[in-house]
């Protein structure tokens, strides 16, 4: 009797002891909203070959959490808010997923992150309209630089270098349009560089003919487009360069990537803009990260490649450093309180979880891509 209960004691422990490293062993699994469909699925191809190339390194070297491998759960928010609250909300519930990398559009990602908020770990990796960690959200951080900041530094190049008398602008109606036009209005106050014509326009629109037509009407010596959508800012071009153009010409910051330079065909040569990003000249741990997701991909790496391998790095590395998976405040707070080794450099949050990119290119248009044209360190 007592040897059989001996036998049923050793038998339970080595069952408790075996379910305790089955656990051990359980992947964590982190989902990744992206637009892999609809009008910027390029943005989701290249952010997911960031995210395959993180995953490899971080499983290559063992894991965290004592061995745990990395699990990414993609899905797609197809270019519109409803589908990336859906998205997320999927993720959440039925992936049961640790943390949630969302994040390409800002008015898509304002309505994640209402989801998001108080419930997951969630970091966004690319959209930039400042209003996103407005909202307090302790477990929010976002990766790629605000509207403001790229904007601040954009718009003094824009005002101090290249000196345009007049600007016209025209954009579409959204929450980083408005953030863009509102830094711009701020920093042409006293140079002397005058706001002529604003044209904002709603998503739907597909003819900017009338719109060219009125902002060469005013006659300024620039025009700035700001839109993140590829496929239309190469129409947009397209029907500008149709109207002869204007004498210099910019466009948004961290939105000119070659899925825009390219169906454009040419109609952007020339075009001043800005970004956390440009391969030219990269040296050290960028050279590295170039190095690597070209062995991988056969393809350059663009800036949302960048962000959102950043993006599963940083959890992967925090929830490593905090010793769990799931106590948000303690993740976040790690976070906050230390600096994160990246191909850009080092990246440190602020309270609102914030990240400024080490350096800043102002670029321009060449061929199909964009060729370096000067550099700023970000204070």
């Amino acid at each position: 009797m007592k040897f059989g209960m001996k036998v049923a004691a050793t038998v339970l422990v080595s069952a408790l002891l075996s379910g305790t490293a089955a656990f051990a062993q359980d992947p964590v699994k982190i989902g990744v909203v992206l637009p892999l469909t609809g009008p910027t699925a390029g943005y989701g191809k290249d952010g997911k070959m960031g995210a395959e190339l993180a995953l490899e390194e971080i499983n290559g070297a063992g894991g965290i959490l004592g061995g745990r491998k990395i699990e990414l759960m993609y899905d797609d928010e197809k270019g519109t808010p409803q589908d990336g609250v859906a998205a997320v909300q999927k993720l959440m519930t039925q992936g049961r997923v640790k943390a949630v990398i969302a994040g390409m559009n800002s008015s898509i990602t304002l309505a994640e992150s209402a989801i998001t908020k108080n419930k997951v770990l969630h970091v966004n990796p690319g959209a930039q309209a400042d209003a996103i960690t407005e909202q307090g959200s302790p477990w929010l951080f976002q990766v790629n630089n605000t509207a403001s900041t790229n904007s601040t530094i954009f718009h003094k190049y824009l005002i101090g270098t290249l000196k345009p008398k007049t600007i016209a602008y025209m954009g579409e109606n959204t929450e980083f349009n408005k953030a863009v036009l509102e830094n711009l209005k701020r920093s042409l106050e006293g140079s002397g560089t005058k706001l002529v014509e604003v044209a904002n326009y709603d998503a739907s629109t597909t003819d900017f003919t009338s719109i060219v037509t009125r902002l060469k009407a005013a006659n300024p010596q620039m025009l700035y487009v700001v839109d993140a959508y590829p496929a239309r800012t190469a129409q947009i071009w397209k029907q500008i360069r149709q109207q002869g153009g204007f004498p210099m010409e910019a466009h948004s910051t961290g939105t000119v990537q070659a899925s825009a330079i390219v169906p454009a065909e040419g109609a952007m040569e020339g075009v001043v803009t800005g970004d956390i990003f440009i391969a030219e000249g990269a040296t050290g741990e960028m050279a590295d990260f170039i190095k690597k997701f070209q062995a991988k991909n056969n393809v350059d790496p663009n800036k949302v490649s960048l962000v959102v391998y950043e993006a599963v790095k940083l959890i992967a590395a925090a929830m490593d450093k905090a010793g769990t998976d799931s106590n948000y405040d303690l993740i976040s707070k790690t976070i906050r309180d230390n600096v994160w080794k990246t191909p850009r450099g080092s990246l440190a949050f602020d309270a609102k979880g914030r990240a400024k990119a080490p350096y800043f290119y102002i670029q321009v248009v060449k061929g199909k891509d964009v060729a370096l044209r000067e550099s700023f360190e970000v204070k």
